[in-house]
């Protein structure tokens, strides 16, 4: 947000939004079947009673282009959660590598921000930032850095 001066000079307010990275729809329950292999992988072993499965699209800011989507698993008697990116390249269904976390106290919504939050961290949307495209797939099962 713009705000005027003593000055009469434009200055910027120092709360202003930003506007770069990805939203994601509300969350919505998947059935198992859905679910990204590398996603699968990470819930194996985990009783599927206790593992509920979500998924969000998401999108770019400013230009609301869509992105891709954030698959998350979370195990509601162990209190952890893991997520991937997902994103569908020349007809082929590529996700980052999830990783769990403890999800106590969290809600699905901060679940979902916390996936986001971590690949942000690893610098995996850094693409994104450079006004680019990923060069490779996303599939970080062969990638130690995810791009």
């Amino acid at each position: 947000m713009l705000e005027q001066s003593a000055d009469s000079e434009a200055m910027h307010d120092e709360g202003e939004m930003d506007l770069s990275g990805l939203y994601w729809t509300p969350p919505g329950e998947m059935p198992r079947e859905d679910v990204h292999k590398n996603l699968l992988e990470a819930i194996a072993g985990r009783r599927p009673d206790q593992v509920k499965l979500f998924s969000a699209s998401a999108f770019e800011i400013p230009s609301a282009f869509p992105a891709g989507f954030f698959d998350v698993a979370i195990d509601m008697t162990a209190h952890e959660a893991c997520g991937v990116y997902r994103a569908y390249r020349g007809g082929n269904d590529y996700a980052t590598k999830p990783e769990w976390f403890s999800s106590k106290l969290m809600d699905t919504d901060e679940i979902f921000g916390e996936v986001y939050d971590r690949l942000m961290r690893s610098g995996f949307f850094d693409w994104y930032f450079h006004g680019g495209c990923p060069g490779e797939p996303v599939d970080q099962s062969a990638a130690a850095n995810g791009i």
